[in-house]
C-alpha cells in the first residue's frame, strides 16, 4: 500500500549548503498494516511520512501509493501533524467538520459526525468554542478527530499522542485500535515512544542515525484485539522492548553500547 523505492531527500541550509535527511530509504507498507517509525531525533522519520504524503518531493527515488506514484496529497489519506493545524477562527466543531466539507458532506451530516466523534474524543460541549479556548491536548484530539471524520483508506500520524496526558493518551491509543480494527486501514505512524510503537503496531522500522535509512524492522507478535493495559506489562512485551531499545541505543550512541 506505502513504498519508498531508494528516496534521498536533502534540504538547503542558510548557509548555501545542504542537509541530507534521507539516503536510499526502502520502505514498504501492506495494505491494512500498522506500522510505526521509530529511530533517533533528526534521523528522517518526519521527512520519510511527508514524502508518502505528498508535502516533500524526494531529489532521488520513488515514493507510491496503493502503487501509483505520489503526485500532491494522495486521495483517501488522512494525515495528522505534530503541528496545531486548527483554524483559529473557526469553532471546534466547525474545524472538526472542515475535511468532510472540503469533500462537499451536506452540512447536517457532516456536523452530526463531528459531533459523534468530538463526544468520543472527551470534547462534547465545547462545539462552540474556539481553538483559543481550549488546552492543547484538547487541540490535538480535535485534530486527530478531523482526520478520522473522513474514514481514511491510509493513515499518517506524526507523534500524534505526544502532547497529551498518560490517560488522555491511553484512551486515544485505544481508540486508534479499535478505528484500525473496525476498517482495516493502513496506518503509519511516526513516534519517539517505543512503548508506543510496540503497543499499536504490527511491525516496528528502525531509522538509523540521519541520513535515514531503515537498519531494523521487528514483527510484533503481541495477540490481537489489542488493547494497552492488556499488553504492556506481558513478558513477550517486555522482551521486544528490550531487543529494540538495544538496537535503537547503538543508533543513538553511533554503535557503542555501554554493558
Amino acid at each position: 500500500m506505502l513504498e519508498l523505492k531508494d528516496v534521498t531527500v536533502s534540504f538547503p541550509l542558510t548557509d548555501g549548503g545542504t542537509v541530507t535527511a534521507l539516503e536510499g530509504m526502502d520502505l514498504s507498507v501492506n495494505r491494512g498494516e500498522l506500522v510505526a517509525l521509530v529511530g533517533p531525533s533528526g534521523c528522517g522519520k518526519s521527512t520519510a511520512l511527508n514524502v508518502l504524503a505528498g508535502q516533500v518531493a524526494p531529489a532521488r527515488g520513488q515514493a507510491l501509493v496503493a502503487g501509483e506514484p505520489v503526485k500532491g496529497v494522495p486521495p483517501g489519506v488522512g494525515y495528522i501533524s505534530q503541528a496545531d493545524t486548527l483554524l483559529p477562527w473557526r469553532t471546534v466543531l466547525d474545524n472538526v467538520a472542515l475535511a468532510m466539507e472540503l469533500r462537499g458532506v451536506e452540512k447536517a451530516r457532516r456536523r452530526d459526525v463531528a459531533r459523534g466523534l468530538m463526544e468520543k474524543m472527551g470534547l462534547g460541549g465545547f462545539e462552540n468554542s474556539y481553538p483559543r479556548e481550549l488546552s492543547g491536548g484538547m487541540k490535538k484530539r480535535a485534530a486527530i478527530a478531523r482526520v478520522l471524520a473522513i474514514d481514511p483508506t491510509v493513515l499518517m500520524m506524526d507523534e500524534p499522542f505526544a502532547p497529551l496526558d498518560a490517560l488522555t493518551r491511553q484512551r486515544l491509543q485505544d481508540e486508534i485500535l479499535t478505528l484500525w480494527e473496525a476498517t482495516g486501514c493502513t496506518i503509519l505512524y511516526v513516534t519517539h515512544d517505543l512503548t508506543e510503537a510496540i503497543t499499536l503496531a504490527d511491525r516496528v522500522v528502525l531509522l538509523s542515525q540521519r541520513p535515514g535509512r531503515v537498519v531494523g524492522e521487528y514483527p510484533i507478535d503481541l495477540p490481537r484485539p489489542r488493547r494497552v493495559m492488556d499488553v504492556k506489562f506481558s513478558p513477550r512485551f517486555v522482551e521486544l522492548e528490550k531487543t529494540i531499545w538495544q538496537d535503537l541505543r547503538r543508533e543513538l550512541t553511533g554503535g557503542e553500547v555501554a554493558p
